[in-house]
């Protein structure tokens, strides 16, 4: 059975690190999945990085992983350049006192797949080898355009790539037309984490967790039969702020659902996925575990 542990992308508040943290509070959080801290968390320097982590460590907010965007490159492209990114995000990894790494398996043509399938392979394989001797977990992520972007895919690495874990996330298969308990599924080969992500598939827009098409009742359902222990949910808004839509007068905004800044759309966010997991018949303890 397992038990769920709310994390979040602090940084669609603001990226403002001492933001982020007053925004977690304010839900009753304790971790985060740092992504943006005034710039890419991948650019940031050591100092930067460290002050960071001080910020963190005085508020008492853990990191559930990085939130880096290593994959997120051109199949076509040469690999040294991104490799030595990589590199640079295992090194902030340890900085920050963290084993997870969220990353993606390469921007690839989709009518490619099957060309591009091998290059993959080999340059996960590469990073693999080189996280696992740094202590580091890398969790894949499925994401539009790249070569996880529908369950199919994504079995396919995990089943070929033993050390590869899957991060899931319902809204970017929706938006991809892809079916999440598929996606599901996929990634409970061997799964790492969860996105909380919803999104309306015939609107192609993000709402909150539980009035879209993700299906996350059921997906926490298999998730609580098919694993053990802690299982962190990281909340990732994508919510639209209205003063955006305001100043756009030929905009309709698709599902009426729009916030008038930033917090309040993070806040809805994860009372969304409060409201799942109370209703599903889950606890929140007071180490902010939620249990049945």
């Amino acid at each position: 059975m397992a038990e769920f542990l709310i994390s979040a992308f602090a940084d669609e508040t603001s990226t403002d690190p001492d933001h982020q943290i007053a925004a977690l509070k304010r839900n009753g959080l304790r971790m985060i999945e740092p992504r943006n801290i005034g710039g890419g968390i991948v650019d940031r320097t050591d100092a930067e990085l460290d002050a960071f982590a001080d910020k963190l460590d005085r508020a008492g907010i853990g990191i559930s992983a990085l939130g880096s965007p290593i994959g997120k490159y051109d199949i076509d492209k040469p690999f040294d350049a991104h490799l030595t990114a990589f590199r640079r995000a295992l090194e902030i990894c340890r900085r920050l006192g963290t084993n997870r790494m969220r990353m993606f398996s390469f921007f690839v043509p989709q009518e490619r797949l099957k060309e591009c399938r091998a290059e993959v392979l080999r340059r996960l394989s590469v990073m693999l080898e080189e996280a696992d001797r740094a202590g580091v977990t890398l969790c894949h992520e499925n994401e539009s355009k790249i070569y996880g972007q529908n369950p199919a895919e994504v079995a396919d690495l995990l089943n070929a790539l033993p050390g590869l874990y899957g991060v899931f996330d319902a809204a970017n298969y929706v938006m991809n037309d892809a079916d999440p308990l598929a996606g599901i599924e996929a990634t409970l080969i061997r799964p790492a984490y969860l996105h909380m992500k919803d999104a309306i598939g015939a609107e192609k827009a993000i709402v909150p967790v539980g009035m879209g098409d993700g299906r996350y009742e059921e997906v926490l359902r298999r998730v609580d039969r098919a694993m053990d222990g802690l299982v962190y949910l990281t909340v990732e808004p994508h919510l639209h702020i209205f003063e955006i839509y305001q100043r756009i007068d030929s905009h309709k905004l698709k599902t009426g659902i729009a916030f008038d800044n930033s917090d309040d759309a993070f806040d809805c966010a994860v009372g969304s996925v409060k409201t799942m997991l109370t209703r599903l018949g889950y606890t929140e303890g007071a180490d902010l575990v939620w249990r049945k």
